[in-house]
């Protein structure tokens, strides 16, 4: 009886674990793979690629890959989340069914083990990838309520490269256990993107090979033993062609979308594609019964309990409507992909829509109030985002280029300085070079590059990944027929290279080995990585040139671009890729090592998406290198920083218990870029991040209970912190002087300000702050600060609180409008005088010209109010009456010094921010 390979690896990965603690690695692994392959005969053993010959050649195998993937993860930490929700029309059901099991997991149970025991991954990032699909698919509705409406609009923020595929595809399996009929994921402009999705759809939630409609091959998941294959509906294949077509839905029978099983469908984001998926969904509507039609007031038909997710794979690219919404003569229709996907989700009564990306400016830049008088709302994230953190294992953007003005991101050592190309007079493709400046030769950088990829791929082999996947990108243009020739100059060195290593040719030898004492030696020591000795990597070289496809790849569109990872998924593919548009998106280039990238771009998302090196280099780290400029190694360092701005202003969102309509976000802004296409960013407007002169205040406050808590234990730890510094106990507050900033820092680290209020965030006060000091030049203006403590006259003892061993008066402010989503707006908390608490003379100096004289002039003051809350009244005629709240709230203000040295910073900011920022800035 014959058996797929996965299935017998599956096995041994089961018992090697039953082993593992009780026995020695070699041991347990041993034993495993001999138990399992001992009463089978090797001719039953099926490989997609490879023909056994012998039970021995099947054990090594399965030794070298296992040996392989469960060293490689060990010590791994999956990575965190944070989320933003909005659960107005919401109502959770995901986790009580789950609790009640009235959810049979068949779909994402095989998915887990085929993660666990085919892919190797960690239990941990396992376990982590479990919990996260289950908060998104928890943000989403219940799909089993009949005649339920729903609209849900989420997006998923991941980086480059860092397993968001695995993320949506763990989505899926738990969609359709859940109920989930219709399932559409949008897979990126170009149909090696699409084919490459549908491969991976195919193996790890179908279980069936679509390439081949003539008969039912299993391959992925259903290969794992005790796993058969469940019967899925799906017009879309892994070929080229494959991409859905009314036609094919119409040859295979004129399947319609129903109850009894669910269908799903992998398509690229084009036009007549979307057209067509819109008219076979409407064409459905005529021959349903009553039970999926639903008629609306309007007359319109809508499909009824047939529950809709569409997945949108890098959902920052085409989704995006980048016209306004209307001009002087009216309402204008959006662009046609937007339109496109509006239309297709409005034919649903039940849908939920979850975008990813790995650079989400565009989405976040939506307007969030756009809608359309016939496509109704944009696809804003209205409902959540979720920002993902990658595992420890990922090479990212910070580990590889750093952060701007960090002592401790400085980025890996892996950079090459490419300074003869890509330059403004370069002899080979010049910075703005067009279609027609065809090069004859390429520079010295790119040969010492390809001189790289074949040293790289030789210690590669001598750590026991001779078997795996080997890649060099070299990405230098858009232009077709200057790829055409790289390609042809790349071959040609390739060859000189070839046939010097396999003659012994002295002269190219020792062309190797400076290579591989100048780089190599110095970058595998700084990165702690195993340093081979010259006489081992010098005898690897020719195996691993041998290996190596002779001929570039040319990836660009045209007849045989494929990169064939599948079919070599044994053996390992070594091969260089040359492109350009194909290679900047989504697309997985297996075991890239060297990339030579010269291609500038404005943009912060195309640079970050022609990223391919991002990604995960587990035992290779220290053989990776970037070929590039200096100036775009600075502009990814720069991008690098905006990102983890960025994901800094998710995790302030989500402390705050934020939604997305309530808090915008911003992207720091670069002399030379921009973060996305102009055109997607017509609702964006910049702003200065600066406090220069003003005063801040809490002007709203949360009532939320365990915020209350906290900042009630946030203002008496930084008070009881206030002892060493001096103290003076005036008639209505305390004033402590000469506080250094730290403390103050501290404070305002813990201290949570409410979500909808960006002035007083105070994780922009904190970057504000730290701005001072980044850069060659710094200021020591905001390094002391002086400290009030406010409150009533103390005169008696009536209404005396006492926060950390000090007696105060609180202060009642009443709310200006109705308590709700937790909202206490209080408007304004600093009464006239209080900014001249620490100002020795007398002055009659008000606001920025109070702030401009010293102490001020060089010396913040923070003052910490503590409050009596008196509710909201409509007329003066209602009742006076205090709010209940679970501890007393506290407001905090600060006077900055009106210094014209004092530094900023400036961002794009979305519409929302926008409007928070005119509504609460002073």
């Amino acid at each position: 009886m014959s058996r797929p390979y996965n299935f017998i690896k599956s096995i041994v990965k089961d018992n090697y674990e039953l082993f593992k603690d009780v026995m020695t690695y070699e041991q347990a692994m041993e034993t495993a793979v001999s138990n399992v392959l001992t009463p089978i005969d090797f001719s039953d053993i099926i490989h997609p690629t490879i023909a056994f010959t012998s039970k021995e050649e099947i054990k090594d195998l399965l030794i070298t890959e296992l040996q392989y993937e469960v060293n490689i993860n060990q010590g791994i930490e999956a990575g965190e989340y944070h989320t933003l929700t909005d659960d107005q029309d919401h109502i959770p059901w995901y986790r009580e069914k789950v609790a009640e099991e009235r959810i049979n997991f068949r779909f994402w149970k095989r998915y887990r083990k085929y993660l666990l025991n085919i892919k190797q991954w960690p239990v941990s990032t396992v376990n982590r990838l479990d919990e996260i699909t289950d908060d998104i698919i928890e943000r989403l509705e219940d799909p089993t309520v009949r005649n339920r409406a729903f609209d849900r609009r989420g997006l998923v923020v991941g980086y480059v490269q860092s397993g968001k595929t695995a993320n949506f595809t763990g989505l899926i399996n738990k969609a359709i256990d859940a109920g989930y009929k219709v399932i559409i994921v949008l897979s990126g402009m170009h149909k090696n993107l699409r084919s490459q999705t549908q491969m991976r759809i195919d193996e790890e939630v179908i279980g069936r090979d679509t390439s081949d409609q003539a008969q039912v091959k299993r391959i992925g998941v259903t290969t794992l033993p005790n796993e058969g294959y469940i019967n899925v509906d799906t017009f879309t294949t892994q070929d080229d062609g494959g991409d859905f077509s009314r036609g094919f839905a119409q040859q295979v029978g004129g399947v319609q979308p129903g109850s009894d099983r669910p269908m799903i469908l992998i398509v690229k984001k084009n036009v007549s594609v979307l057209q067509n998926l819109i008219r076979y969904f409407r064409e459905s509507l005529d021959t349903l019964g009553d039970e999926y039609v639903l008629q609306t007031s309007e007359g319109e038909s809508l499909l009824n309990n047939l529950p809709l997710l569409l997945i949108d794979d890098e959902a920052d690219q085409a989704t995006p409507n980048t016209r306004p919404p209307a001009n002087d003569t009216g309402e204008l229709d959006p662009t046609s992909i937007n339109r496109n996907i509006r239309q297709l989700l409005n034919l649903f009564n039940q849908k939920a829509y979850v975008g990813y990306t790995a650079t989400p400016f565009a989405n976040i830049f939506m307007h969030h109030e756009n809608e359309h008088s016939v496509y109704g709302k944009d696809l804003f994230p209205s409902s959540f985002i979720i920002s993902m953190e990658a595992p420890s294992n990922y090479f990212g953007p910070v580990q590889v280029f750093g952060l701007n003005d960090s002592e401790t991101e400085r980025g890996l050592p892996i950079h090459i300085t490419v300074d003869d190309a890509s330059m403004p007079h370069s002899d080979f493709l010049p910075l703005r070079h067009r279609s027609t400046d065809v090069p004859n030769h390429i520079p010295e950088s790119m040969k010492e590059a390809v001189k790289s990829f074949i040293i790289s791929s030789a210690i590669r082999r001598l750590r026991g990944q001779g078997n795996k996947h080997n890649t060099m990108l070299i990405h230098c243009t858009r232009f077709n027929d200057i790829q055409d020739a790289i390609g042809i100059y790349v071959e040609e060195e390739f060859n000189r290279l070839r046939e010097g290593i396999v003659n012994e040719d002295i002269d190219i030898i020792e062309e190797f080995r400076i290579l591989f004492e100048r780089d190599y030696v110095r970058i595998t020591l700084q990165m702690g990585g195993l340093l081979n000795s010259w006489d081992e990597v010098r005898n690897n070289l020719k195996p691993a040139v041998l290996k190596m496809e002779r001929r570039p790849h040319i990836i660009n569109g045209t007849a045989g671009d494929i990169l064939d990872y599948k079919n070599r998924e044994g053996s390992g593919l070594s091969v260089i890729a040359i492109g350009g548009d194909k290679l900047s998106r989504g697309l997985t280039l297996e075991g890239l090592t060297i990339s030579y990238f010269t291609r500038a771009s404005t943009l912060y998302d195309t640079l970050m998406q022609m990223g391919r090196w991002f990604g995960y280099r587990t035992g290779f780290e220290d053989l990776c290198r970037i070929y590039t400029t200096n100036d775009l190694f600075s502009w990814y360092r720069h991008i690098s920083t905006a990102f983890e701005t960025l994901r800094k202003e998710f995790m302030e969102m989500s402390r705050q218990k934020s939604t997305p309509m309530e808090f915008g976000l911003r992207v720091l802004s670069h002399p030379d870029m921009m973060a996305t296409n102009a055109m997607k960013m017509r609702h964006t407007t910049t702003l200065p991040l600066t406090y220069k002169g003003k005063l801040t205040e809490t002007s709203s406050l949360s009532g939320d209970r365990s915020i209350l808590v906290n900042n009630y234990n946030a203002v008496e730890t930084f008070v009881q912190a206030l002892s060493p510094f001096p103290m003076e106990e005036k008639e209505n507050s305390y004033l402590w002087t000469d506080v250094p900033k730290e403390t103050v820092i501290s404070f305002l680290d813990s201290y949570i300000s409410y979500r909808g209020a960006p002035a007083s965030s105070t994780k922009r006060i904190i970057e504000f702050i730290e701005k001072q000091k980044e850069g060659d030049t710094t200021n020591d203006i905001l390094d002391v600060w002086n400290v009030a403590l406010a409150s009533l006259r103390r005169g008696t003892q009536e209404g005396l609180v006492q926060i950390a061993g000090l007696d105060v008066k609180p202060f009642t402010r009443s709310i200006k409008e109705a308590f709700v989503n937790n909202r206490l707006f209080v408007k304004r908390i600093v009464s006239p005088g209080d900014e001249k608490v620490d100002f020795v003379t007398e002055t009659t100096a008000t606001s920025e010209e109070l702030r401009k004289s010293l102490p001020r002039l060089n010396r913040p003051l923070i003052t910490i109010y503590p409050l009596i809350i008196e509710n909201f009244r409509a007329t003066d005629a209602e009742p006076v009456e205090m709010l209940s709240l679970e501890k007393m709230p506290f407001g905090f203000a600060i006077s900055w010094p009106n210094n014209d040295n004092l530094k900023e910073s400036t961002y794009d900011i979305n519409s929302v921010y926008e409007e928070l920022e005119i509504a609460n800035y002073d």
